[in-house]
């Protein structure tokens, strides 16, 4: 009967680590996901960056770089 209980008991305990390690396994899967898409989209953005065109338009539109001659003005209140 003792060893009978002490079989139950580390079933139970082994259960309960199965289940345990069953939640921690859905967890890092969303977090595999979520690394999955982040890496997407950096690959996508070294690409963009390999474009000298996407460059300088960017350069343009976000740090106010200009062309040879071009002029820039900048109207207050407008993004």
């Amino acid at each position: 009967m003792i060893i009978g209980c002490g079989l139950m008991l580390t079933l139970f305990n082994s259960a309960i680590t199965v289940f345990q390690r069953q939640d921690e396994i859905a967890v890092l899967e969303k977090e595999k996901k979520a690394v999955e898409k982040e890496k997407k989209a950096l690959e996508n953005e070294i690409s963009l960056l390999n474009d000298d065109d996407y460059v300088a338009r960017y350069a343009r539109e976000n740090y106010v770089f200009t062309r040879e001659g071009e002029q820039v003005a900048i109207i207050p209140g407008v993004e």
